[in-house]
């Protein structure tokens, strides 16, 4: 998806956030703040997507701070958190009547829930609430069709924290007789899921996990790895989830579930909903018409 001019006045709003988490030095926040400023003039929004755009903020607050990685305790403590939660997330999926269904609520409740640093999650008040709140968009029909026996899955991951939430709707989808394979970055981004995260959250003793062979914000196609290529156009399903895989997969072609809530006005416009609606999206497949013949 394009970008909107609205992501120039989010990505400041990132840089000081960021910032202030690599450094607590106010010249430290200032030169990143100034060295965005420069960029700026030389972005394009009608071809860079939204998360190409935010990508500039964490280089350029690596670059000044010198801090690779400046999410990792927030990642940490999200992980340990939610993943106190796991049976509790299990139980409410297997006690459900449609347990597909609400497996697909408890992943979208993750990227819900804000799974801030201050942040302590509580199931009633975080949980429950999104699993009985209604999709904007809801897309579960087909999806219920797609999920067959040897059905080949790609699960794109987004955040730290949601990964557990992530893993339950994993665990239905392999109940179910899929072949589920688990995409993280290659390095960190934000709070964007690692191998690491799918070490410690136990992913990986459930399915396959590959990384997408970059660090980049959303699914970068020209960065990414072979086996990532491989995997993502042999899949028969892809799941995506949260807002930087809908930014950069939007245009892309595949079977692909969007799951998501629609955080800002960009966003919520290319999807048609209200801003702060939650999505369970198909992509619609490109029809090519066949060729004009003229009369015969």
């Amino acid at each position: 998806m394009k970008s909107c001019p609205e992501c120039l006045t989010c990505i400041f709003k990132q840089a000081i956030s960021t910032s202030k988490i690599a450094s607590e030095d106010p010249k430290v926040h200032e030169t990143v703040v100034r060295k965005l400023a420069a960029r700026v003039a030389a972005m394009n929004l009608e071809t860079d997507t939204p998360a190409a755009v935010s990508q500039h903020v964490y280089e350029i607050v690596h670059e000044v701070s010198g801090v690779y990685d400046p999410y990792a305790e927030v990642k940490r403590k999200t992980n340990r958190q939610a993943k106190e939660l796991l049976p509790t997330l299990e139980r409410l999926v297997f006690s459900s009547g449609d347990s597909l269904k609400s497996a697909v609520h408890i992943a979208v409740a993750g990227n819900v829930i804000d799974l801030g640093i201050n942040h302590e999650l509580d199931v009633n008040r975080d949980v429950l609430p999104v699993a009985e709140q209604e999709f904007a968009i809801d897309d579960i029909e087909p999806f219920r069709r797609d999920i067959r026996p040897g059905v080949k899955i790609l699960y794109l991951a987004d955040n730290s924290g949601e990964i557990v939430f992530d893993r339950v709707l994993v665990e239905e989808l392999i109940e179910r007789g899929a072949n589920v394979t688990f995409a993280v970055k290659s390095g960190p981004i934000i709070n964007d899921v690692t191998m690491e995260d799918a070490e410690f959250t136990g992913i990986t003793d459930i399915t396959k996990v590959i990384e997408t062979g970059s660090a980049h914000i959303g699914i970068r196609w020209e960065s990414c790895s072979g086996e990532f290529r491989n995997t993502f156009i042999s899949a028969d399903v892809i799941i995506s989830k949260g807002h930087g895989n809908f930014e950069t997969l939007s245009e892309m072609e595949g079977n692909i579930y969007f799951i998501l809530k629609a955080k800002c006005e960009c966003v919520a416009r290319e999807l048609g909903v209200d801003p702060g609606s939650i999505v369970f999206k198909k992509k619609p497949l490109t029809v090519i018409p066949p060729p004009h013949r003229g009369k015969e």
